[in-house]
Formats: structure tokens, C-alpha cells, sequence
């Protein structure tokens, strides 16, 4: 296909992601980990990640192998994937509302702690492992991931850290015009480091304690310059699908898929590899999760720049952009708001989080002031229930301390143990089931 015809399939399949319905979809990464220790639990471990798939299956979930390995589970409302290190991925369906997601989140919590309960093991979400080391977590065994970890290693010092040792939250919205994908777009690639260090929960580095923040932003700035971080193209005036499809289409693919199989290409980039092929549907949705910038496109906008974080602050965060960006005037407001940052702004902000948290600075503003004056507008779009979701968030603004800095003060207090143990979802869930609403007291 001549370049042209790339960028025109692109463009096509942005266009057929176009709709009204302004539904939310999330991702949420786990750890499980050993109570006793807090080491990582491994795929192939005796009871490992492996196991507790198949001891999750019942009806109405399909089971997905590659080779003899089980990888992946498919409920009607949710699907389980595993990463690299053996994170446990729970993947929600669009809904539409706040309180959906919720509840199915929980109805999977309700399913698998149980079962990790039976083995002392703990679930738990931090931006990064708790206790185990790179070096002493087991690669998943699936082909995908050998062929990236061998192109990602050459890239940046910390890609296997970020392909084992991370987790995070990643949240999908719709977009219903080209002009409305740009906008929505724009704004969340501005506040990209405002999120990040607002939902900072990552106070562990290999074992110790992280002496400074927003850890998951420091490994994706040494992962990958070409595919990760802030995409510049954002800030330019004719910013649309067909600059979003000359970015991707200018990115070295890493590997191809094709017909199910996993090929490496090394050096050559997507334009140059698709240029004797054709680029069908699957590879299409394959190209396009080949790169990892804090917001990127499928046919949706996926958020990607927020620690793994406990429900009670993921479901805030889907308020807050559910407030901020399908209700009009607020969207109108932001557009507006960030007309005045530029990309240098955006990326001294990303470098300045790491030593500064939030004492940073975005522009002229500081963080915690462009946050809470975010957070404001994008209540006064939702109902009262909703506004209630947002309250960690405000909490985290008026204390002026993120929630990996809380952990960390709790943990020079207390054994590191029972700290990660409180933290962890085994304890909300306990014994019995538990409603996601009588957890917010709705």
C-alpha cells in the first residue's frame, strides 16, 4: 500500500470510532503477591497466576490459549488478561455510568479474592511491585512479549522494569466528531502530568522506598522516546486523524501480527513494513497498540498516564473526566485553559514531578492549583452520587500529599507488611461479598 492509502485506512478507522453515546471503559492492572513476604506471585509458580485462571472459570467464561498456556479469561462484562510480570489485568466493557463500572468491578473482586484468600495470597494495585525485584519476576510466557523485550531492552534502561514491574489505570472514552476527538485530545495530553502526580501510588522501588515521586513516569521516560510520553504533534494547528495516522505510521513496529502469529521486524517502521501488505482490521488494531504515549487512539481515547490506585481513587478519576470532558460547557472551558500551555510546559512538567511532586509547576500555575480548579468544573456536570466519587481526589488536593507519600510515612511507622496488607483489596472484600455502593455508603 503506497503511503496515501495507509493513512487513508487509518483515517477511516478513526471516522467508524465516531459516537454519541459517551460510554467509559476501563482497565485496571493488579499484583498479587504472597502475604507472607509480599513477593510477587509468577505465572508458573506453584499456584501461580496460571492456576488462579482456572480456578476463576465458571459459565459464560471463555477460556483464550496460546499454545498450551492460558492467557486470557472473557466474562460478558469484563475480561482477564495478564502482562509481562504476571499483573493481573481486569479489562471493563463500556458502560454508561460511573456506578456500572463499579459494580462490575466489584462483582470480579467478589469473584477472585476469594480465591486468593484460600492461598495467603494478597491482590494488591501500586504504580510498581511492592517487594520483588526485576530480576527475580518470570516473563509470561507468551510470544508477543519476548519479541518486545528484546527490542524494548535496547531502547531505555527501565523497559523490562516497565513491562514487569509496573501497573496502571487506563480509562477509554468516545468521541463523536473529529473536531471532538481533537479537543478532548489536546486537553488530556495537557494535564497528563497533573494526573500523574495526583494518582502518584507507587512508594516502592525494587524492594525499597522510592525517594522521589511519580515513579512511573520516571521509568516511561527511560522506556522509549520514539513510542512513549507526550506525542508533540498534539500541539500542532492542523492536529487530526490524518496526524495522528502519520505519527503512528512513522513509528518502528517492533513485531507483526498476522493471522495470529507473532513475527519481529526490528528497525523497520509501519509505513515502510505495510508498504507490500495490506492493512486489514487486525492489523490495524495491532499497529495501534504498538505505541504508549500517555493518551492514544483506537477507536476511542485511552488516558493512560494514572498509577494503579485503589477503586475509591480510579473511580474518582473516571468522574473526573467524565465531568471535565462529555459535559460540553466544561470541555469548552478546557480547550480554552490549555490554549496557553506549550509542549516545553508539558514536558519540563513530566521531569519537574519526579523531584518536586506536587510543588510542580505547569506553565505559571502550580499543579495543585490547575488540579483543584479542574476538579471544581468538572463537578458542577455531575449528579449528586457522582460528586461523591470525586472525594478522594479533593482529599489528595487539600492535603497536599499523594497517596504513595502517605504510604510511605505509614510504612516508617509501621511493619511494611501490615501496611501493604491493610492496603490491599483482600481487606475490603474480605470474607463476603461486598456491593461497590454500600462501599461508597450509596
Amino acid at each position: 500500500m503506497k503511503r496515501e492509502e495507509q493513512i487513508q485506512k487509518l483515517k477511516s478507522f478513526f471516522n467508524q470510532g465516531e459516537q454519541r453515546e459517551e460510554t467509559i471503559g476501563m482497565e485496571v492492572e493488579h499484583f498479587v503477591v504472597k502475604k507472607e513476604n509480599l513477593e510477587a506471585v509468577n505465572y508458573d509458580d506453584q499456584f501461580g497466576i496460571s492456576d488462579i485462571l482456572k480456578k476463576f472459570d465458571g459459565p459464560n467464561i471463555e477460556q483464550h490459549q496460546e499454545g498450551e498456556h492460558l492467557l486470557k479469561l472473557v466474562a460478558p462484562n469484563f475480561d482477564i488478561t495478564i502482562e509481562p510480570g504476571g499483573q493481573l489485568e481486569v479489562g471493563i466493557q463500556p458502560q454508561a455510568s460511573v456506578r456500572e463500572l463499579m459494580e462490575v468491578y466489584f462483582d470480579f473482586l467478589n469473584k477472585l479474592v476469594p480465591i486468593l484468600n484460600e492461598q495467603n495470597y494478597l491482590l494488591v494495585t501500586f504504580g510498581y511491585q511492592p517487594q520483588s525485584k526485576i530480576d527475580e519476576i518470570s516473563w509470561l510466557p507468551k510470544k508477543r512479549y519476548k519479541i518486545m523485550a528484546d527490542y524494548l531492552g535496547k531502547q531505555g534502561k527501565y523497559a523490562h522494569n516497565m513491562m514487569k514491574g509496573t501497573a496502571a489505570f487506563q480509562l477509554a472514552l468516545d468521541y463523536e466528531s473529529e473536531e471532538d476527538f481533537i479537543r478532548k485530545f489536546r486537553v488530556a495530553t495537557v494535564l497528563s502530568p497533573v494526573l500523574s502526580i495526583l494518582c502518584d501510588n507507587a512508594p516502592f522501588f525494587e524492594g525499597e522506598i522510592f525517594s522521589e515521586q511519580a515513579l512511573r513516569n520516571l521509568i516511561w521516560n527511560h522506556t522509549d522516546d520514539s513510542r512513549t510520553g507526550i506525542i508533540e504533534e498534539v500541539f500542532a494547528s492542523d492536529f487530526g486523524y490524518r496526524k495522528y495516522a502519520e505519527y503512528i505510521l512513522s513509528r518502528e513496529l517492533i513485531l507483526l501480527k498476522s493471522e495470529g502469529q507473532y513475527t519481529a521486524t526490528k528497525e523497520k517502521t509501519i509505513e515502510e513494513i505495510f508498504k507490500d501488505r495490506d492493512l486489514g482490521s487486525e492489523e490495524l488494531e495491532h499497529i495501534l497498540t504498538m505505541v504508549f504515549p500517555d493518551v492514544r487512539a483506537k477507536q476511542f481515547i485511552e488516558i493512560r498516564m494514572t498509577d494503579s490506585v485503589p477503586p475509591q481513587c480510579f473511580l474518582a478519576v473516571v468522574s473526573f473526566w467524565k465531568g471535565l470532558l462529555y459535559d460540553q460547557e466544561n470541555l469548552e472551558r478546557a480547550v480554552e485553559f490549555i490554549e496557553q500551555f506549550s509542549v516545553d510546559d508539558i514536558i519540563k512538567a513530566k521531569e519537574d514531578i519526579i523531584e518536586e511532586g506536587l510543588d510542580a509547576q505547569l506553565g505559571e500555575y502550580n499543579i495543585l492549583e490547575v488540579a483543584d480548579k479542574l476538579l471544581t468544573w468538572a463537578q458542577t456536570s455531575l449528579g449528586p452520587q457522582e460528586k461523591i466519587y470525586l472525594k478522594p481526589l479533593t482529599e489528595i488536593i487539600n492535603r497536599e500529599t499523594t497517596l504513595a507519600q502517605q504510604l510511605k510515612e505509614k510504612v516508617e511507622k509501621f511493619n511494611k507488611r501490615k501496611v501493604v496488607q491493610d492496603y490491599s483489596l483482600n481487606s475490603l472484600i474480605g470474607d463476603d461479598e461486598v456491593e461497590g455502593t454500600s462501599f461508597f455508603g450509596l
